[in-house]
């Protein structure tokens, strides 16, 4: 292998933001229409992506086209592996280096990757860590900003509750080989990370850092300092180790386990809760299959988390089925409410995309036609929630219902007032975005005509000289034929 002194510059530049990444990375470096990977990074990409190792030199190196590069990608972070991408940030010159640098760090279980991602599952981080016989566990979903915590109290309980999540990568403090050991046996992606970021002094400065706020009694971690470390350390991952921007996830919440009818691997596995036992059975036959019924895929999730964290409290239990109720009591309600259900897509996945610059113009779309739903979604709700006379029944449920003892409209009532119309922010998109916009924002074409004046302006210049040029080069031009005024009034 050859040494610092006799690598080229461009190599020498390799080295150094090689040097700055996390260990297990895989550097690929955009060398114009390829991304490459050199020195041991090449050994083990050709090996996992399939493709040919050569050498530049002395070096080993191998390569990727970058427009097939997505699909690349998705394979070694299906194979556990962290990927660096190291983007070109100018135009190459001859004779000059071009500058480079790192514009993101993907991991199994921080990617964007549609073609990766279920629709109903989260892409859960999450983070473990023991301290004083109890077990803190965070996770989180860049994809949809979903941030949480919790504490249990021995392993068996730990393994169900990670079988629970199904998180596409673990981190834990590296000096814990019990843990280690405990993990590896049921889960693949784990990734070691130092242990003073997990210490709570340190989780607890990263997450009020991070919250901008001076305590973190609000999000119910007073005296929770096993979930404090795991927390702590999910942020640090995500920001430090990653550079991953996490200005989206904005709130942090803590539950008990102990709140909920704990279920664990064996449990959620031999009754088929969640998948098939067997892989080559149809997905509908579990009871996950067999009852999602769901709109959206932010409904797919949910459903999964109360199927596999069944409610315990019979207060909480007769909420949930008094507005299970008041919708099957009323058919139209349901009807309408699903209908306009359907248009708001993954808004959750929609916003994590634009809240950290990776979304598009077609996000934006589908942004303003999920929030022209909002007001005929409380609409529908408050028609739900309204008292309804004693004059018999108005359906056929209503004959099939036993009175309700209790009332059944509070959780309906809750769930309206938590949502709130946004007419100016659809207005703005509206004025701004066209209906149909190209998926790449090189394309252009995106804004529409008559919301930005000098835009107009460029605009009409480019159709202006290329009508100008197109003229130039007409064949009645090239015969001399055109007035010599024609040409000097331009």
């Amino acid at each position: 292998m050859a040494s610092d002194s006799q690598l080229t510059p461009m190599m020498a530049q390799y080295r150094r933001i090689k040097s700055e990444l996390p260990k297990d990375a895989l550097l690929l470096f955009r060398l114009g229409d390829f991304y490459e990977l050199f020195f041991e990074d090449a050994q083990a990409g050709a090996q996992l992506l399939n493709v040919a190792l050569t050498k530049r030199g002395v070096i080993p190196m191998c390569g990727i086209p970058f427009h097939a590069a997505p699909a690349y990608i998705g394979k070694l972070l299906k194979a556990g592996r962290k990927v660096a991408i190291c983007e070109q940030l100018e135009e190459a010159r001859p004779g000059q280096l071009v500058k480079r640098d790192v514009t993101q760090i993907l991991s199994p279980g921080t990617h964007f990757d549609e073609r990766m991602l279920a629709a109903e599952r989260n892409n859960f981080l999450a983070a473990v860590y023991a301290l004083d016989r109890r077990f803190g566990v965070a996770v989180a979903d860049l994809t949809t900003g979903r941030f949480q915590t919790t504490e249990v109290e021995n392993e068996v309980v730990l393994l169900g509750e990670l079988e629970r999540l199904h998180p596409s990568e673990i981190i834990y403090p590296v000096e814990s080989a019990a843990l280690h050991e405990l993990l590896r046996g049921s889960f693949s992606n784990l990734s070691p990370y130092d242990d003073w970021v997990f210490a709570p002094e340190t989780a607890q400065f990263t997450l009020r850092e991070h919250f901008k706020v001076a305590t973190l009694d609000g999000f119910g971690l007073k005296k929770r300092t096993a979930a404090t470390g795991a927390a702590g350390a999910v942020i640090h991952y995500l920001t430090q180790n990653l550079r991953r921007n996490v200005e989206h996830i904005t709130s942090l919440s803590f539950y008990q386990p102990t709140d909920f009818l704990v279920l664990d691997a064996t449990t959620l596995r031999h009754l088929e809760i969640l998948e098939p036992l067997h892989r080559d059975a149809p997905r509908n036959a579990c009871l996950y299959g067999a009852l999602n019924r769901t709109a959206t895929p932010m409904g797919a999730r949910r459903l999964r988390d109360w199927l596999s964290q069944p409610l315990r409290d019979p207060l909480h239990i007769e909420r949930r089925q008094g507005a299970v109720e008041l919708f099957a009591r009323n058919a139209t309600c349901l009807e309408n409410f699903r209908k306009q259900l359907t248009e708001v897509r993954d808004l959750e996945r929609t916003m994590g995309r634009l809240s950290i610059g990776s979304g598009n113009a077609r996000d934006l779309v589908a942004l303003r036609i999920g929030l022209e739903q909002i007001p005929a979604i409380q609409s529908t709700l408050a028609q739900l929630a309204a008292p309804v006379s004693d004059s018999g029944p108005s359906s056929l449920s209503d004959a099939v219902f036993e009175p309700a003892a209790t009332d059944n409209r509070a959780l309906v009532e809750e769930l309206a007032a938590q949502i709130t119309a946004l007419p100016d922010v659809v207005s703005l998109i509206a004025r701004a975005i066209v209906d149909a916009p190209p998926l790449a924002l090189k394309e252009g074409g995106i804004i529409r005509d008559g919301f930005d004046a000098a835009l107009d302006e460029a605009r009409a210049a480019m159709r202006d000289g290329k009508d100008w040029l197109a003229r130039l080069q007409s064949p009645r031009l090239r015969s001399g034929s055109i007035l010599s005024s024609d040409i000097t009034s331009r």
